[in-house]
């Protein structure tokens, strides 16, 4: 395998990383507090920037099972989709009790919650992100980096988001996390 094709590959996989880790902030800090709970702006990433790594992680996490499963109709998507994300949600929810004490979301007051770990509108609100992920946005994805695979504009810009996001996850190496609840 050339450097080119090495350069594309790792490029193209950066890239969805990076595009799910910002929708993932977007919806937790601008659609899950600005708008659902009317509490204003709050950073929920653990970095400076506009980032939640968990979200570009759990993308691949579910393009693997979706890959192992076979998972291509829309409406498996989403089946499959919620019920990962919950699974995931629910493991999370005791691993990150048990290594630093406290619980970093509750569901309690929600509609079918157990423990105030999960509960049914946040998953399903999972599982159509994950369809959408998957069904809309990936596959445009594709298409734009295909269109622009060897355009220096796009080299030049994915270097420098890139370079701000290895900045920002070593600063907070240094520096503590940025989580605000």
């Amino acid at each position: 395998m050339n450097g080119k094709k090495l350069w594309n590959i790792f490029r193209d996989y950066m890239e969805y990383f990076l595009v799910y880790a910002i929708i993932g902030w977007v919806y937790e800090s601008v659609w899950c507090c600005m708008i659902y709970h009317h509490r204003g702006f709050i950073n929920r990433g653990y970095l400076f920037g506009p980032w939640l790594p968990i979200y570009g992680v759990g993308f691949f996490v579910i393009l693997g099972i979706f890959t192992l499963l076979k998972v291509k109709k829309p409406v498996w998507v989403f089946v499959v989709g919620t019920v990962v994300a919950t699974l995931a949600e629910l493991i999370a929810s005791y691993i990150i009790e048990a290594t630093i004490g406290e619980r970093m979301w509750d569901y309690t007051g929600y509609f079918l919650n157990f423990e105030g770990r999960i509960a049914l509108v946040p998953d399903l609100m999972f599982g159509l992100m994950i369809f959408v992920a998957m069904c809309l946005i990936q596959p445009g994805l594709k298409k734009l980096q295909n269109k622009f695979r060897d355009s220096k504009p796009h080299n030049i810009g994915f270097i420098i988001i890139t370079a701000l996001f290895m900045i920002d996850l070593i600063a907070r190496i240094w520096l503590g996390s940025n989580y605000k609840g």
